[in-house]
């Protein structure tokens, strides 16, 4: 994420030193900065920014610990939710995945050992049914992982979205959502990416009404 931005300003947890609470696990360094150069080290991609001004909106000043993932090895999975957890982070957004199992499962080994984490996955936007061709992570089912879907606001399945009965839980009109990018410029987009932060937002509004809640109670919730 963009962290100088001054619109993400007060949502951002921040530690007693006036450090980011969170790491770049990319970079391995405490600057989890919104930067993806895998498809052209010239012109980057900047995908978290946005994710995050979505979920910023929607879950009414909660502080974000912000994350770098580390996508050259997703190994690294497990140091990233490690710290994570000791930092006391109940609920982990991912807006990402890929066909790929065999680069995730370091990662399926990590959360399924963190029961007290809910991670909140995007299913993903290739129109398919990833019941039968798997998304990873959102096709592991696990069962504190909720995996969410867009729809529009009248809760079609948006045409690139994906879909399952048994792996996708929620559908969330996320489609013309309203996003600030990496540069501060104000925008509409849509996808999947866009409607996991909206239930992980939900998610931690609850939380901070009921703090000692574990993950079943928050996906009950989620479900009424």
């Amino acid at each position: 994420v963009n962290y100088l931005l001054p619109e993400f300003q007060d949502s951002i947890a921040i530690g007693n030193d006036g450090d980011l609470l969170g790491y770049d696990f990319w970079d391995d360094d405490p600057l989890p900065f919104d930067k993806d150069p895998r498809r052209n080290p010239f012109f980057p991609l900047h995908h978290g920014s946005t994710v995050f001004s979505v979920m910023d909106r929607e879950a009414d000043g909660i502080k974000t610990a912000l994350y770098r993932f580390p996508a050259m090895n997703l190994c690294r999975f497990k140091a990233l939710i490690e710290h994570a957890a000791g930092l006391g982070v109940r609920i982990i957004n991912m807006s990402m995945g890929s066909k790929d199992l065999k680069e995730w499962e370091c990662f399926y080994k990590v959360a399924q050992s963190h029961t007290k984490l809910l991670f909140v996955v995007s299913a993903g936007n290739d129109g398919i049914s990833i019941d039968k061709d798997p998304i990873y992570p959102a096709s592991f089912g696990l069962p504190n992982m909720v995996v969410v879907t867009s729809s529009d606001v009248f809760g079609r399945l948006a045409s690139e979205s994906n879909y399952g009965v048994k792996n996708v839980d929620f559908a969330v009109p996320a489609e013309q959502v309203e996003v600030i990018d990496h540069r501060g410029v104000r925008n509409t987009t849509g996808g999947t990416s866009y409607a996991a932060p909206r239930v992980s937002a939900l998610a931690a509004r609850f939380l901070r009404h009921r703090p000692n809640s574990n993950v079943e109670t928050i996906i009950n919730f989620l479900k009424l």
